[in-house]
Formats: C-alpha cells, sequence, structure tokens
C-alpha cells in the first residue's frame, strides 16, 4: 500500500495526465518503466487496460493529509447565453488558470481551468455553478 502524504518526497511519482486525479479521487499507482509511479483515478480510461495487461505493475495508493497543494482540474458548464455570466463566474473568487466562453444561437458553453485542493472543495465549486441561473450542464474534465 503506497500511502500519498508529506513522506513522499523521496519517491518519483507523477499524476497521470489521461485522469487528472485529485486528494479524495480514488487512485492506484502504477509503476512506469523511466518515470516512476504515475497515479490513476480507478475509473481513469486507462484503468482496465493497466490493470489487466499490467497487473503486476499496479500498487494500491490512497490519499492522506497532504500539504497545502492545489490541482489543476477542468470544468465543462453549458447554459443559456446571458449577459453578466463571466462576472458571476469570475466573482467566485476561484484560482482560475483560464476561462473560455463561448456563446452561439442563445446558448453558452464553457471550459474553466481551475485550481481545487481535493474532491470536496471541487463539489462544493460545481454545486455553485450548477444554482446559477441558466445553467444546463456542469461536469468535471477527464483532462484539462
Amino acid at each position: 500500500l503506497l500511502i500519498f502524504d508529506n513522506a513522499m518526497d523521496n519517491i518519483k511519482y507523477a499524476l497521470a495526465k489521461c485522469c487528472n486525479p485529485i486528494v479524495g479521487d480514488d487512485v492506484f499507482g502504477f509503476i512506469t518503466i523511466n518515470e516512476g509511479i504515475k497515479i490513476h483515478k480507478t475509473n481513469c480510461p486507462n484503468a482496465t487496460e493497466l490493470m489487466s495487461k499490467y497487473g503486476y505493475r499496479i500498487v494500491k495508493t490512497r490519499w492522506t493529509q497532504q500539504k497545502d497543494i492545489a490541482f489543476l482540474t477542468g470544468i465543462k458548464v453549458t447554459g443559456l447565453d446571458d449577459v453578466g455570466l463571466v462576472n458571476k463566474v469570475t466573482n467566485m473568487k476561484l484560482n482560475m488558470q483560464s476561462l473560455v466562453m463561448d456563446a452561439k444561437d442563445g446558448l453558452f458553453e464553457g471550459t474553466i481551468k481551475t485550481f481545487v485542493k481535493n474532491t470536496e472543495q471541487l463539489e462544493t465549486l460545481l454545486r455553485k455553478l450548477r444554482s446559477m441561473k441558466g445553467v444546463i450542464s456542469v461536469t468535471r474534465m477527464e483532462t484539462t
């Protein structure tokens, strides 16, 4: 069992870009040939193949209390095009890397790339976005 905490500084690991795990996600470790351990979400699109073909390279992994770090995650938002929508989103005091909104035929589609500390903070953010007037759907993107 590999537990991710403050003692992990001497083990080479990276978060998989295919699923972008964050603290709170169910995860597993995959021992790579040249890049140390890659941490994947258990529901990663690549998980089944990695586990079936390379089961001997899988390490049980879980999170513990982490340093005060943040994880980049993507959020897709769709809804009714409304004046002031971008202002509402930016007033949420997010640590955003980017915000892209496109509107067509009275609907908007947007992508927010933001930093979160864990799944609890992410779920709170998703709930706030869903509660905005005119928002139709809000989903976490698997890749950023």
